[in-house]
């Protein structure tokens, strides 16, 4: 009888797929399954997640609309980072530890962005407490870092700095490519980050007080800390979010 493993993800972002794609190839390697499917209720924020992360992942049996398995982490064990504690809760095991997300896609190299530095100050899940990016600009300034690009703001939540001509990236794939391209790519623990860490790319990834360790996975990065620029009245905003959050469902998954 077959041996079939069905993911269904319920988070749609970008990082929330990637946290799951080593998950095919160890099923299949280690798990003794003849088959992973990937369930069509998942959650997709942008439908090209769908195809370069399952699609394109030659571990990946198909598409199906029965439901599937679905973990989450919510706190590191030492030693273990998110990707290896998601491979443990669905029984799986290769032996192996600090796993980093996989990308069965190889980018365009473009060119005119081999010696540029780049910023993306986008960001959709929690980054740390920052309102701005002032702090990273004087990291920045500070390290002696001169930003070429800074990528354009997407969407409500970004952290944008005083340097860089802005440009624009037209599709996921566009972005792979920039990141294999460029000298070098500062950002922020978005999906960018864990983009990067697929594509064997490091990345310099900013974050400010209070952001969770479960999300700075990756052994490639360097993760800058740069404090905080909360006032009295963003904490209070902030202890009251949290407290409403143990009750009800606050904003879009």
């Amino acid at each position: 009888m077959k041996k079939q493993l069905i993911l269904e993800l319920k988070k749609g972002g970008l990082g929330d797929h990637l946290f799951y794609s080593h998950i095919p190839r160890i099923a299949k390697e280690f798990g003794e399954y003849n088959e992973v499917l990937i369930s069509n209720r998942s959650i997709f924020r942008n439908d090209a997640y769908r195809k370069l992360i399952w699609e394109f992942n030659p571990f990946v049996d198909g598409f199906t609309d029965e439901p599937g398995l679905y973990y989450q982490v919510e706190k590191l064990n030492d030693n273990e980072n998110l990707l290896d504690m998601l491979m443990l809760k669905y029984g799986l095991d290769d032996g192996k530890r600090w796993h980093e997300p996989e990308l069965f896609y190889t980018p365009e190299k473009k060119l005119a962005y081999q010696n540029s530095i780049i910023y993306d100050p986008n960001y959709i899940s929690y980054t740390g407490d920052l309102n701005n990016g002032q702090l990273i600009q004087n990291w920045l300034e500070e390290s002696g870092i001169k930003v070429d690009f800074q990528m354009q703001k997407l969407k409500q939540r970004f952290l944008t700095i005083e340097e860089g001509e802005m440009m624009k990236t037209g599709s996921i794939l566009d972005l792979c490519s920039l990141i294999v391209s460029c000298k070098r790519m500062y950002c922020l623990t978005t999906g960018t980050a864990t983009l990067a860490a697929a594509l064997n790319i490091p990345v310099t990834v900013f974050y400010g007080t209070g952001h969770d360790q479960l999300y700075r996975h990756s052994k490639l990065h360097e993760y800058v800390h740069v404090g905080t620029d909360y006032n009295f009245a963003d904490k209070v905003k902030k202890e009251i979010v949290l407290f409403l959050g143990k009750f009800l469902t606050l904003g879009v998954r």
